[in-house]
């Protein structure tokens, strides 16, 4: 069984199986929602050869099909699980581990684990993943052919006001220059490449810049779009045509970060910076596949220019800071490490229900053996799992029989028939954009057009013709103004390494060889102004008379503890962007206040109060609040690495 984190990587990898298997008369399967249900039936009546499925595909085998599961993996031999890195520390991995462990109920002998990465900063962890009994047992096979060039730009740019009919002159809109999006096109109009952006917008707008440009020169629209919010038939559209002989460029999301074979990509473009060197290192190991090439990388930033108003935080150019603090953690082969067992109340949630509807009912106790004692909630004991289960009864999930046995209740049943059930992330709600009869993708339905809006979806200018708030459809006409479409996306969780990288780049003396003009120009600037701020001597620098600005260079776990440090002493902080934290107190008075605090030497728990709201992630809202603030605290914020931000900005007062 080949297991794969999307449903296109599994497609991709089918097409490739099946013509390598036809001459062994080795049969391929793949079974997902997009299958007939005729190629699916070959593989209940003679289950053989090589199984590729997604996380939630096998979530719902073990649910519709629990009487053919004996059947189908009496005989499983060996569980491969590609691009391993993308689902450890998730709400995917923890579904994938447990998964594994009833599995094993159905194998007549123990499947051998097989996992694949390009990018896992802790090996050992990514063992204790694999086989949490016995981690020495995992053999680690490391790829040792050789070095490959590496080909690398960082292009930095000032952001230019952006022209409207009312502007305000004291908080305008900025945007990239012109020469931002043709420096790009010219970099990458003509050969066939990968270009990422951080957010889905950014995606739709420079795509529609680019094609823009390509139309005013007369090499037409080779500029491809891929994210997740676009209709299958696009996306799928967008992957054939990377695959032909004509050069084209896709700008995307995460979504082709992964290995879905495009065919040979000559350059990486990459739009600001990177959350995690992971992430910087699986993106640049997309170009130069063959022997011969390089690996090739264009990193584009964009910075507001700094004035008189700009805070410090802005006037040191962070996006700027970030790239390079991720690039030079790169070239110290240095990535992040997972975390192999996240505290995941919310995928139990959905493994208990998942049992239970697999089984028809049984007992706490064997619940316990499957999930706790030998799956991949290990963290949990007796009495927090008592405690976990009577939540659960309480919204009506489960119920208990006068014999003992755990059967869904009235709410469980509905939640377990929803084809949402399978997954064990959360989507944000959203509606369908149609033209016609054709659905073209979808966008955050929180924030709905109005008929006659423009938007751009598809790298396409669409003007909304009319909105159904009942069905959640958005109905859309071909049209020329523009406007990006809203869609939630969070950002993401920054390593304290990367934020300590970032204060050394500011404080060194190197102007790295990979900068352009442009940015080694910005790079100083930022350097000169930290300085003569005296942020280079202290952590935090004075932003008025009664306010001051901290820089604890420090992750985005230890930051969130330290708002609710500054919470707990009525402290007025406001977190910028991670980076730095305002404080709106005389230093002589927040440090007063903050020493008292952590003289009471508060444990995590004690942080958070009954109004905090601890709910991230899909099934929280059915947890129990006492195990659910257990779980944000061990999960969400470092509480020992903020005493230490603490302890060093007393030192230097």
């Amino acid at each position: 069984m080949y297991v794969g984190p999307l449903k296109a990587l599994i497609n991709d990898q089918f097409r490739r199986l099946e013509e390598l298997c036809e001459y062994a008369e080795i049969p391929v399967h793949r079974w997902h929602g997009d299958v007939a249900a005729e190629k699916k039936r070959r593989l209940l009546d003679r289950p053989g050869g090589v199984l590729l499925i997604t996380p939630e595909s096998l979530e719902s085998l073990f649910i519709n099909k629990t009487a053919s599961l004996n059947r189908i993996f009496h005989s499983l031999s060996f569980v491969v699980i590609d691009e391993l890195h993308a689902v450890l520390g998730a709400e995917r991995g923890t579904q994938l581990r447990s998964q594994l462990s009833r599995l094993s109920r159905y194998s007549v002998t123990p499947f051998r684990l097989i996992a694949l990465s390009a990018t896992i900063g802790d090996l050992a962890a990514a063992a204790t993943w694999m086989r949490p009994d016995s981690p020495q047992s995992v053999a680690i096979l490391r790829d040792d052919s050789g070095e490959k060039t590496v080909r690398y730009r960082i292009h930095g740019y000032l952001k230019v006001p952006a022209p409207t009919e009312s502007p305000s002159p004291d908080d305008p809109d900025w945007i990239p220059p012109a020469n931002f999006y043709y420096d790009i096109y010219e970099n990458f109009r003509g050969t066939k490449n990968l270009i990422f952006a951080n957010s889905k917008a950014t995606v739709e707008e420079l795509t529609d810049h680019l094609n823009e440009l390509g139309r005013n020169h007369g090499t037409g629209e080779e500029f491809l779009i891929h994210h997740g919010s676009l209709s299958r038939e696009i996306r799928e559209d967008t992957e054939r045509l990377m695959q032909e002989a004509r050069p084209h460029t896709t700008v995307c999301s995460s979504t082709l970060e992964l290995g879905i074979d495009i065919g040979n990509v000559h350059m990486i473009g990459q739009v600001g910076p990177t959350w995690s060197a992971s992430s910087l290192v699986q993106r640049l190991g997309r170009s130069g596949r063959r022997d011969d090439e390089a690996h090739q990388m264009r990193v584009f930033i964009a910075e507001v220019p700094p004035s008189v108003d700009s805070g410090l935080h802005d006037r040191i150019f962070p996006n700027l800071l970030q790239s390079v603090a991720i690039t030079e953690l790169m070239l110290e082969k240095w990535v992040e490490s997972p975390n192999p067992q996240p505290f995941d109340l919310s995928t139990l949630v959905q493994q208990t229900l998942s049992c239970i509807a697999q089984t028809g009912g049984t007992t706490a106790e064997i619940l316990s053996d499957w999930l706790i004692v030998r799956g991949a909630f290990r963290f949990l004991n007796r009495d927090q799992f008592v405690r976990f289960l009577r939540g659960l009864a309480k919204h009506d999930l489960i119920e208990q029989c006068p014999d003992g046995a755990l059967i869904l209740g009235l709410a469980g049943e509905r939640i377990v028939h929803h084809y949402e059930f399978y997954a064990a992330f959360a989507t944000p709600p959203e509606a369908r954009v149609v033209y016609g009869s054709r659905l073209i993708g979808t966008i955050s339905s929180l924030a709905m057009p109005q008929p006659s809006d423009h938007i751009l979806l598809a790298a396409r200018r669409w003007q909304v013709v009319a909105v159904d708030d009942d069905r959640d459809e958005i109905e859309v006409k071909p049209a020329t103004g523009r406007k990006p479409p809203h869609f939630l996306e969070g950002d993401g969780e920054i390593d304290p390494r990367i934020r300590q990288k970032m204060r050394e780049v500011l404080f060194g003396d190197a102007l790295p060889s990979y900068l352009d003009i442009a940015a080694q120009k910005m790079l100083a600037e930022s350097r000169r102004e930290a300085v003569k701020a005296g942020l280079k001597d202290a952590p935090w620098v004075s932003a008025g008379p009664a306010s001051l600005l901290w820089f604890p260079w420090t992750g985005t776990r230890a930051t969130r503890t330290i708002q609710l440090i500054c919470d707990r002493a009525g402290i007025p902080a406001i977190a910028l962007g991670g980076l730095a934290v305002e404080i709106r107190l005389k230093p002589d008075e927040f440090l007063r206040a903050v020493r008292k605090v952590l003289d009471e030497s508060p444990k995590s728990e004690e942080l958070i109060d009954k109004e905090f709201n601890c709910q991230r992630r899909k099934w929280d809202q059915f947890v129990a609040p006492d195990l659910l603030s257990e779980m944000f605290v061990k999960d969400r914020l470092d509480l020992s690495l903020a005493r230490e931000c603490f302890a060093e900005l007393f030192a230097s007062s």
